[in-house]
């Protein structure tokens, strides 16, 4: 990969890490990041307007429902495992976890084959989660359980993404997936007068997480138009290792031994799978 777009990826790497970084800072994470997706399918209304409308056609409606309610369960998730453990024992377990859950998918709906290397990397991979979840913290599999559900959901929204691409374009579709997803979560968040002067007192931060996730994707989707999809996509995993660096320097969480090499082991499953 040359230089230009594996600085891209490395970036969007970084950038998907920090708001997971924020998400695990705050207290209120599932109202933190219900507002960050309406507020990103609100910067992305006159663009997806412009590209065409915001007309979903019939055939994409199911998908996008789907996507968008998968979405808002990765949110949730994602929100209690950061409240039962820490950054670098969740992001990696939930990251890693999800090109398992796609190849799963792949081989038992879609027929699709492991070649040696790919098999090689499946197991490199849940040898890694293996050894990131060997000692959850606070004694409880929970957050082992929600992470894996994360990656589960990562999984989930991208396989209805890439139906539904087939109907409508990539701007209307994440518009209406963002804004469904933002108001499913609200929804659930609601508690009148007081939810109001919350989402008051966040705005700024929540909308600046929002950005952070359009900007990740978004660097994601230009580094594809200098460079093949399988190196994007491994690359793209450099966010585990950028989680378990703020982890450490910014939240002072110590992973260990184990769990770092873990960690590797992820990344170098993720690597060759995505290039097997």
């Amino acid at each position: 990969m040359d230089l230009f777009p594996w600085s891209l990826v490395l970036l969007s790497g970084f950038i998907h890490a920090l708001w997971n970084l924020r998400a695990k800072q705050v207290s209120n994470r599932t109202l933190h990041l219900a507002v960050a997706y309406v507020s990103a399918g609100a910067v992305l209304f006159p663009a997806a307007l412009a590209a065409g409308g915001l007309h979903i056609p019939e055939e994409a409606l199911l998908p996008v429902v789907l996507s968008s309610l998968a979405e808002a369960m990765y949110v949730v998730a994602l929100s209690r495992a950061y409240t039962l453990s820490s950054l670098t024992f969740v992001y990696p377990i939930a990251r890693g976890s999800s090109p398992v859950w796609a190849t799963a998918a792949g081989l038992l709906f879609f027929g699709e084959h492991l070649s040696a290397p790919g098999m090689a990397a499946v197991i490199a991979i849940a040898a890694g989660i293996l050894a990131v979840g060997f000692k959850p913290e606070g004694g409880t599999v929970k957050a082992l359980f929600l992470s894996l559900a994360v990656g589960f959901f990562t999984g989930c929204y991208t396989s209805l993404d890439r139906k539904a691409i087939e109907y409508t374009d990539v701007l209307s579709l994440l518009f209406w997936k963002f804004l469904i997803a933002g108001l499913i979560l609200l929804i659930t968040r609601a508690r009148g007068r007081s939810l109001a002067a919350e989402i008051r007192r966040n705005l700024k931060t929540s909308a600046a997480t929002g950005i952070f996730i359009l900007a990740a994707y978004f660097l994601v989707v230009l580094a594809m138009k200098h460079s093949s999809l399988g190196y994007v996509a491994a690359g793209r995993e450099s966010g585990i290792a950028f989680s378990v660096l703020l982890g450490c320097l910014i939240l002072g969480e110590r992973p260990g031994v184990l769990r770092l090499a873990g960690v590797l082991a992820i990344l170098g499953g993720i690597v060759l799978l995505r290039l097997a």
